[in-house]
Protein backbone atom coordinates (compact mmCIF):
# COMPACT_ATOMS: atom_id res chain seq x y z
CA UNK A 1 0.00 0.00 0.00
CA UNK A 2 1.13 3.53 -0.71
CA UNK A 3 1.92 5.28 2.60
CA UNK A 4 1.51 9.03 2.49
CA UNK A 5 1.92 10.26 6.08
CA UNK A 6 5.05 12.30 5.37
CA UNK A 7 4.56 12.60 1.65
CA UNK A 8 5.67 16.04 0.34
CA UNK A 9 2.55 16.12 -1.86
CA UNK A 10 0.38 15.61 1.20
CA UNK A 11 2.16 18.44 2.98
CA UNK A 12 1.69 20.75 0.01
CA UNK A 13 -2.01 19.95 -0.23
CA UNK A 14 -2.46 20.39 3.52
CA UNK A 15 -0.82 23.80 3.19
CA UNK A 16 -3.42 24.75 0.59
CA UNK A 17 -1.12 24.72 -2.43
CA UNK A 18 -2.50 24.02 -5.89
CA UNK A 19 -1.98 20.63 -7.47
CA UNK A 20 -1.12 19.90 -11.08
CA UNK A 21 -3.01 17.58 -13.46
CA UNK A 22 -0.22 15.01 -13.10
CA UNK A 23 -0.53 15.11 -9.32
CA UNK A 24 -4.32 14.87 -9.51
CA UNK A 25 -4.05 11.76 -11.69
CA UNK A 26 -1.59 10.27 -9.20
CA UNK A 27 -3.99 10.96 -6.33
CA UNK A 28 -6.89 9.37 -8.20
CA UNK A 29 -5.01 6.24 -9.21
CA UNK A 30 -2.56 5.62 -6.39
CA UNK A 31 -3.72 7.16 -3.13
CA UNK A 32 -5.79 5.17 -0.62
CA UNK A 33 -9.36 6.44 -0.47
CA UNK A 34 -9.25 7.39 3.22
CA UNK A 35 -6.06 9.42 2.83
CA UNK A 36 -7.57 11.32 -0.07
CA UNK A 37 -10.84 11.77 1.81
CA UNK A 38 -9.11 13.09 4.92
CA UNK A 39 -7.35 15.82 2.97
CA UNK A 40 -10.54 16.75 1.14
CA UNK A 41 -12.54 16.84 4.38
CA UNK A 42 -9.89 19.07 5.97
CA UNK A 43 -10.12 21.39 2.95
CA UNK A 44 -13.92 21.45 3.23
CA UNK A 45 -13.76 22.06 6.98
CA UNK A 46 -11.33 24.95 6.61
CA UNK A 47 -13.74 26.56 4.17
CA UNK A 48 -17.17 25.72 5.57
CA UNK A 49 -16.66 24.43 9.12
CA UNK A 50 -18.65 21.46 10.40
CA UNK A 51 -21.79 22.59 8.59
CA UNK A 52 -23.38 20.79 5.64
CA UNK A 53 -26.09 22.67 3.83
CA UNK A 54 -29.17 21.76 1.82
CA UNK A 55 -32.01 23.64 0.19
CA UNK A 56 -35.74 23.12 -0.03
CA UNK A 57 -36.09 23.08 -3.79
CA UNK A 58 -38.17 21.65 -6.57
CA UNK A 59 -36.95 20.46 -9.93
CA UNK A 60 -39.24 21.27 -12.86
CA UNK A 61 -38.73 19.33 -16.09
CA UNK A 62 -41.33 20.88 -18.42
CA UNK A 63 -41.02 18.17 -21.08
CA UNK A 64 -38.86 15.20 -21.94
CA UNK A 65 -39.51 15.56 -25.66
CA UNK A 66 -36.13 16.29 -27.21
CA UNK A 67 -34.57 16.72 -30.64
CA UNK A 68 -31.41 14.95 -29.49
CA UNK A 69 -30.84 11.25 -28.93
CA UNK A 70 -27.83 11.08 -26.61
CA UNK A 71 -26.77 7.48 -25.99
CA UNK A 72 -26.52 7.92 -22.22
CA UNK A 73 -29.95 9.56 -21.74
CA UNK A 74 -33.09 7.66 -20.77
CA UNK A 75 -35.02 10.84 -19.96
CA UNK A 76 -35.50 12.10 -23.53
CA UNK A 77 -38.45 10.95 -25.61
CA UNK A 78 -39.96 11.29 -29.06
CA UNK A 79 -43.69 11.85 -29.72
CA UNK A 80 -45.56 8.60 -29.22
CA UNK A 81 -43.08 7.12 -26.73
CA UNK A 82 -44.79 5.66 -23.69
CA UNK A 83 -42.80 7.83 -21.28
CA UNK A 84 -43.17 11.08 -23.28
CA UNK A 85 -44.84 13.99 -21.47
CA UNK A 86 -45.24 17.76 -21.48
CA UNK A 87 -46.41 19.78 -18.49
CA UNK A 88 -48.73 22.78 -18.50
CA UNK A 89 -47.89 26.10 -16.84
CA UNK A 90 -50.82 26.16 -14.41
CA UNK A 91 -49.83 22.80 -12.98
CA UNK A 92 -46.20 23.87 -12.68
CA UNK A 93 -47.14 27.05 -10.82
CA UNK A 94 -49.51 25.22 -8.48
CA UNK A 95 -46.72 22.78 -7.55
CA UNK A 96 -44.62 25.65 -6.18
CA UNK A 97 -47.12 26.60 -3.47
CA UNK A 98 -44.97 25.43 -0.56
CA UNK A 99 -44.04 27.97 2.15
CA UNK A 100 -40.68 26.27 2.74
CA UNK A 101 -39.67 26.28 -0.94
CA UNK A 102 -36.55 28.38 -1.61
CA UNK A 103 -35.45 27.38 -5.11
CA UNK A 104 -36.89 26.15 -8.37
CA UNK A 105 -34.61 24.36 -10.84
CA UNK A 106 -35.89 24.28 -14.44
CA UNK A 107 -34.33 22.02 -17.05
CA UNK A 108 -35.98 19.99 -19.78
CA UNK A 109 -35.84 18.58 -23.27
CA UNK A 110 -35.26 20.67 -26.39
CA UNK A 111 -38.58 20.75 -28.23
CA UNK A 112 -40.55 23.05 -30.50
CA UNK A 113 -43.57 23.30 -28.17
CA UNK A 114 -41.36 24.71 -25.41
CA UNK A 115 -39.94 27.71 -27.24
CA UNK A 116 -37.69 30.33 -25.69
CA UNK A 117 -40.67 32.68 -25.50
CA UNK A 118 -42.81 30.14 -23.65
CA UNK A 119 -39.96 29.09 -21.38
CA UNK A 120 -39.18 32.67 -20.36
CA UNK A 121 -42.87 33.42 -19.91
CA UNK A 122 -42.95 30.56 -17.38
CA UNK A 123 -40.00 32.11 -15.55
CA UNK A 124 -41.73 35.50 -15.53
CA UNK A 125 -44.87 33.97 -14.01
CA UNK A 126 -42.84 32.24 -11.31
CA UNK A 127 -40.97 35.47 -10.55
CA UNK A 128 -44.25 37.38 -10.35
CA UNK A 129 -46.19 34.85 -8.26
CA UNK A 130 -43.31 33.65 -6.07
CA UNK A 131 -40.90 36.61 -5.92
CA UNK A 132 -38.82 35.08 -3.10
CA UNK A 133 -37.77 31.99 -5.07
CA UNK A 134 -34.27 31.58 -6.46
CA UNK A 135 -34.74 30.54 -10.10
CA UNK A 136 -32.02 28.33 -11.51
CA UNK A 137 -32.97 27.63 -15.09
CA UNK A 138 -31.79 26.48 -18.53
CA UNK A 139 -28.51 24.68 -19.11
CA UNK A 140 -25.86 25.78 -21.59
CA UNK A 141 -27.41 23.28 -24.02
CA UNK A 142 -30.78 25.04 -23.75
CA UNK A 143 -29.15 28.48 -24.08
CA UNK A 144 -27.47 27.36 -27.30
CA UNK A 145 -30.71 25.78 -28.57
CA UNK A 146 -32.67 28.99 -27.91
CA UNK A 147 -29.95 31.02 -29.65
CA UNK A 148 -29.96 28.83 -32.75
CA UNK A 149 -33.76 28.66 -33.06
CA UNK A 150 -34.24 32.42 -32.56
CA UNK A 151 -31.07 33.33 -34.51
CA UNK A 152 -29.80 35.36 -31.56
CA UNK A 153 -26.46 35.36 -29.77
CA UNK A 154 -25.82 33.65 -26.46
CA UNK A 155 -25.54 37.12 -24.93
CA UNK A 156 -29.03 37.98 -26.21
CA UNK A 157 -30.49 34.80 -24.78
CA UNK A 158 -28.74 35.16 -21.43
CA UNK A 159 -29.86 38.78 -21.24
CA UNK A 160 -33.46 37.76 -21.94
CA UNK A 161 -33.21 35.03 -19.29
CA UNK A 162 -31.99 37.51 -16.72
CA UNK A 163 -34.70 39.97 -17.74
CA UNK A 164 -37.36 37.30 -17.19
CA UNK A 165 -36.06 36.55 -13.71
CA UNK A 166 -33.47 33.78 -14.01
CA UNK A 167 -30.94 34.04 -11.15
CA UNK A 168 -28.44 31.35 -12.14
CA UNK A 169 -27.77 28.59 -14.67
CA UNK A 170 -27.66 24.90 -13.76
CA UNK A 171 -24.57 22.95 -14.73
CA UNK A 172 -26.15 20.23 -16.85
CA UNK A 173 -24.83 19.41 -20.31
CA UNK A 174 -21.14 19.26 -19.45
CA UNK A 175 -21.20 15.44 -19.38
CA UNK A 176 -17.44 14.84 -19.79
CA UNK A 177 -15.36 17.62 -21.31
CA UNK A 178 -13.70 15.29 -23.81
CA UNK A 179 -14.14 15.51 -27.57
CA UNK A 180 -13.68 11.74 -27.85
CA UNK A 181 -16.61 11.12 -25.50
CA UNK A 182 -18.63 13.87 -27.18
CA UNK A 183 -18.31 12.08 -30.51
CA UNK A 184 -19.00 8.67 -29.00
CA UNK A 185 -22.00 9.40 -26.76
CA UNK A 186 -23.68 12.67 -27.74
CA UNK A 187 -22.26 13.93 -31.02
CA UNK A 188 -25.42 15.78 -32.12
CA UNK A 189 -25.40 17.90 -28.94
CA UNK A 190 -23.00 20.70 -28.04
CA UNK A 191 -19.49 19.63 -27.13
CA UNK A 192 -16.91 20.74 -24.56
CA UNK A 193 -15.81 23.96 -26.25
CA UNK A 194 -19.32 25.36 -26.59
CA UNK A 195 -20.28 24.34 -23.06
CA UNK A 196 -17.32 26.20 -21.60
CA UNK A 197 -17.90 29.18 -23.89
CA UNK A 198 -21.56 29.58 -22.88
CA UNK A 199 -20.62 29.48 -19.20
CA UNK A 200 -17.79 31.95 -19.73
CA UNK A 201 -20.22 34.27 -21.51
CA UNK A 202 -22.67 34.02 -18.61
CA UNK A 203 -19.91 34.70 -16.07
CA UNK A 204 -18.68 37.77 -17.94
CA UNK A 205 -22.28 39.04 -17.94
CA UNK A 206 -22.45 38.64 -14.18
CA UNK A 207 -24.63 35.52 -14.04
CA UNK A 208 -23.71 32.72 -11.66
CA UNK A 209 -23.65 29.18 -13.01
CA UNK A 210 -23.06 25.66 -11.79
CA UNK A 211 -20.88 22.95 -13.32
CA UNK A 212 -21.26 19.20 -13.54
CA UNK A 213 -19.39 16.02 -14.42
CA UNK A 214 -20.98 12.79 -15.66
CA UNK A 215 -18.64 9.94 -14.76
CA UNK A 216 -18.73 6.18 -14.66
CA UNK A 217 -19.30 5.37 -18.34
CA UNK A 218 -16.47 5.18 -20.92
CA UNK A 219 -14.14 7.86 -19.59
CA UNK A 220 -10.48 7.37 -18.77
CA UNK A 221 -8.90 8.68 -15.59
CA UNK A 222 -7.00 11.18 -17.71
CA UNK A 223 -10.24 12.53 -19.22
CA UNK A 224 -11.84 12.87 -15.79
CA UNK A 225 -8.87 14.85 -14.47
CA UNK A 226 -8.79 16.99 -17.61
CA UNK A 227 -12.48 17.85 -17.05
CA UNK A 228 -11.74 19.19 -13.56
CA UNK A 229 -8.84 21.30 -14.76
CA UNK A 230 -10.81 22.77 -17.65
CA UNK A 231 -13.37 23.98 -15.11
CA UNK A 232 -10.67 25.30 -12.78
CA UNK A 233 -9.03 27.17 -15.67
CA UNK A 234 -12.34 28.73 -16.71
CA UNK A 235 -13.04 29.85 -13.16
CA UNK A 236 -9.58 31.45 -13.01
CA UNK A 237 -10.23 33.24 -16.29
CA UNK A 238 -13.84 34.29 -15.75
CA UNK A 239 -15.18 33.61 -12.23
CA UNK A 240 -18.81 32.63 -11.79
CA UNK A 241 -19.19 28.95 -10.85
CA UNK A 242 -20.98 28.65 -7.50
CA UNK A 243 -20.94 24.86 -7.22
CA UNK A 244 -19.62 21.68 -8.81
CA UNK A 245 -21.85 18.62 -8.98
CA UNK A 246 -20.35 15.21 -9.89
CA UNK A 247 -23.07 12.96 -11.35
CA UNK A 248 -22.62 9.19 -11.30
CA UNK A 249 -23.80 7.64 -14.57
CA UNK A 250 -26.97 5.53 -14.33
CA UNK A 251 -26.65 2.75 -16.92
CA UNK A 252 -30.33 1.79 -17.07
CA UNK A 253 -31.02 0.21 -20.47
CA UNK A 254 -28.42 2.25 -22.38
CA UNK A 255 -26.04 -0.64 -22.91
CA UNK A 256 -23.05 1.67 -22.41
CA UNK A 257 -22.07 -0.13 -19.23
CA UNK A 258 -23.85 -2.71 -17.12
CA UNK A 259 -22.84 -1.68 -13.62
CA UNK A 260 -23.25 1.37 -11.41
CA UNK A 261 -20.18 3.34 -10.41
CA UNK A 262 -18.83 1.93 -7.16
CA UNK A 263 -19.25 3.97 -3.96
CA UNK A 264 -15.46 4.00 -3.70
CA UNK A 265 -15.10 5.65 -7.09
CA UNK A 266 -17.83 8.18 -6.26
CA UNK A 267 -16.08 9.18 -3.04
CA UNK A 268 -12.70 9.44 -4.77
CA UNK A 269 -14.18 11.74 -7.41
CA UNK A 270 -15.82 13.92 -4.74
CA UNK A 271 -12.58 14.16 -2.78
CA UNK A 272 -10.43 14.89 -5.83
CA UNK A 273 -12.93 17.54 -6.95
CA UNK A 274 -12.60 19.36 -3.63
CA UNK A 275 -8.81 19.34 -3.89
CA UNK A 276 -8.56 20.39 -7.55
CA UNK A 277 -11.37 22.96 -7.64
CA UNK A 278 -9.91 25.30 -5.06
CA UNK A 279 -11.62 28.28 -6.75
CA UNK A 280 -15.18 26.87 -6.80
CA UNK A 281 -16.83 27.38 -3.40
CA UNK A 282 -19.15 24.40 -3.13
CA UNK A 283 -19.01 20.69 -3.94
CA UNK A 284 -22.43 19.04 -3.97
CA UNK A 285 -23.18 15.42 -3.12
CA UNK A 286 -26.12 14.94 -5.49
CA UNK A 287 -27.81 12.00 -3.81
CA UNK A 288 -30.14 10.97 -6.70
CA UNK A 289 -27.14 9.77 -8.74
CA UNK A 290 -24.58 8.92 -6.06
CA UNK A 291 -27.22 6.85 -4.22
CA UNK A 292 -28.37 8.09 -0.83
CA UNK A 293 -25.86 6.30 1.40
CA UNK A 294 -22.88 7.31 -0.74
CA UNK A 295 -24.16 10.89 -1.00
CA UNK A 296 -24.33 11.21 2.77
CA UNK A 297 -20.89 9.60 3.17
CA UNK A 298 -19.52 12.12 0.65
CA UNK A 299 -20.03 14.81 3.31
CA UNK A 300 -16.99 13.26 5.02
CA UNK A 301 -15.00 13.28 1.75
CA UNK A 302 -15.06 16.95 0.81
CA UNK A 303 -18.68 17.70 -0.17
CA UNK A 304 -20.34 20.50 1.80
CA UNK A 305 -23.85 20.47 0.35
CA UNK A 306 -26.46 17.72 -0.08
CA UNK A 307 -28.34 19.69 -2.76
CA UNK A 308 -32.04 19.64 -2.01
CA UNK A 309 -35.36 18.03 -1.35
CA UNK A 310 -36.09 18.21 -5.11
CA UNK A 311 -39.83 17.52 -5.12
CA UNK A 312 -40.50 15.27 -8.13
CA UNK A 313 -37.23 14.73 -10.00
CA UNK A 314 -37.87 12.99 -13.33
CA UNK A 315 -34.50 12.74 -15.08
CA UNK A 316 -32.88 10.22 -12.74
CA UNK A 317 -36.22 8.51 -12.06
CA UNK A 318 -36.54 7.66 -15.76
CA UNK A 319 -33.02 6.24 -15.63
CA UNK A 320 -34.23 3.81 -12.96
CA UNK A 321 -31.85 4.85 -10.19
CA UNK A 322 -34.08 3.54 -7.43
CA UNK A 323 -33.45 6.72 -5.43
CA UNK A 324 -36.46 8.46 -3.90
CA UNK A 325 -37.81 11.28 -6.06
CA UNK A 326 -37.77 13.71 -3.17
CA UNK A 327 -36.88 14.02 0.50
CA UNK A 328 -38.42 15.81 3.44
CA UNK A 329 -36.66 18.48 5.48
CA UNK A 330 -36.49 16.36 8.63
CA UNK A 331 -34.96 13.40 6.81
CA UNK A 332 -32.39 15.67 5.15
CA UNK A 333 -31.43 17.11 8.53
CA UNK A 334 -31.21 13.68 10.14
CA UNK A 335 -28.99 12.31 7.37
CA UNK A 336 -26.61 15.25 7.72
CA UNK A 337 -26.47 14.83 11.51
CA UNK A 338 -25.83 11.10 11.05
CA UNK A 339 -22.82 12.10 8.92
CA UNK A 340 -21.44 14.05 11.88
CA UNK A 341 -22.24 17.44 10.37
CA UNK A 342 -24.44 20.33 11.48
CA UNK A 343 -27.41 20.57 9.07
CA UNK A 344 -28.35 24.03 7.85
CA UNK A 345 -30.88 25.05 5.25
CA UNK A 346 -29.69 27.61 2.75
CA UNK A 347 -30.88 29.97 0.07
CA UNK A 348 -30.07 29.71 -3.62
CA UNK A 349 -27.21 32.14 -2.95
CA UNK A 350 -25.81 29.69 -0.37
CA UNK A 351 -26.71 31.99 2.51
CA UNK A 352 -27.30 29.84 5.55
CA UNK A 353 -30.72 29.99 7.15
CA UNK A 354 -31.89 29.12 10.66
CA UNK A 355 -29.28 27.57 12.91
CA UNK A 356 -30.33 24.06 13.92
CA UNK A 357 -33.14 24.23 16.45
CA UNK A 358 -34.07 27.84 15.64
CA UNK A 359 -37.09 28.30 13.40
CA UNK A 360 -36.64 31.93 12.48
CA UNK A 361 -35.01 32.34 9.09
CA UNK A 362 -32.05 34.42 10.15
CA UNK A 363 -29.29 34.60 7.58
CA UNK A 364 -25.82 34.00 8.99
CA UNK A 365 -22.46 34.29 7.32
CA UNK A 366 -21.60 31.51 4.92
Amino acid sequence: MHHVTNDPLRQRIAAGERITPEEALFLLQEWPLLDLGTLAFDRKRARHGDVATFIVNKQINPTNLCVHACKFCEFAAKPGDAHAYSLEEDGILASLNDPDLAEVHIVGGLWKTWTMERSLALVSRIRREYPHLWIKAFTAVEVDFFARVTKNSWEDVLGAMRGAGVDAMPGGGAEMLSERIHQELYKDKMGPDKYLAVHETAHRMGMQTNSTLLFGHIETDEELVSHLFQLRDLEDRAPGFEAFIPLAFQPGETGITTSLVSPMRCLKVIALSRLVLDNIPHIKAYWPTLQLETGVTALSFGADDLDGTLGVERIMQLAGTGAPSGMGIQLMERLIRDAGQVPMRRTGRFQRLAVEGIKEKVAVSC
